[in-house]
């Protein structure tokens, strides 16, 4: 049994040999050879840097966008609790003129209006602004 061919490794001199051993015609293939395998090497290590910066932007990027995810949650969740207040103080002051099942029947039809205007009036302007870029 005879032994296993090695890889050869970075700076053990087996792949300046090889390289040496590719160019072995002329000194000018060699110097080729040489020349082309600086060219990988420093392409590499600028690919490598680049996608480096590249990430340390964008992770830079999504921390700024993290914390103003956050605060756009927390102020989404205080506009609900607001609402949800208002919706409990209109339903207390019209409890006190109609009965309950009168005054929430007449504030689900006010919401319910309000939603039909306010989505009446959104896809009027997507219309007019699909019209536009038309």
């Amino acid at each position: 049994m005879g032994r296993s061919p090695v890889a050869a490794g970075p700076g053990d001199g087996r792949q300046e040999k090889a390289m040496g051993a590719q160019g072995d015609g002329t000194s000018a293939a060699g110097g080729v050879g040489d020349a082309a395998a600086r060219l990988a090497q420093d392409t590499g290590e600028l690919a490598r840097k680049e996608i480096g910066a590249v990430r340390d932007e964008i992770m830079t990027a999504l921390k700024r966008l993290g914390a103003g995810g956050l605060l756009l949650a927390g102020a989404g969740t205080c506009g609900v609790l607001a609402l949800a207040a208002a919706h409990t103080t209109l339903l207390r002051a019209l409890g006190a003129v109609l009965p309950e099942r009168t005054a929430s029947a007449v504030l689900s039809c006010a919401y319910a209006a309000g939603a039909v205007g306010l989505g009446m009036g959104a896809l009027n302007r997507i219309r007019a602004a699909a019209r536009a870029a038309a």
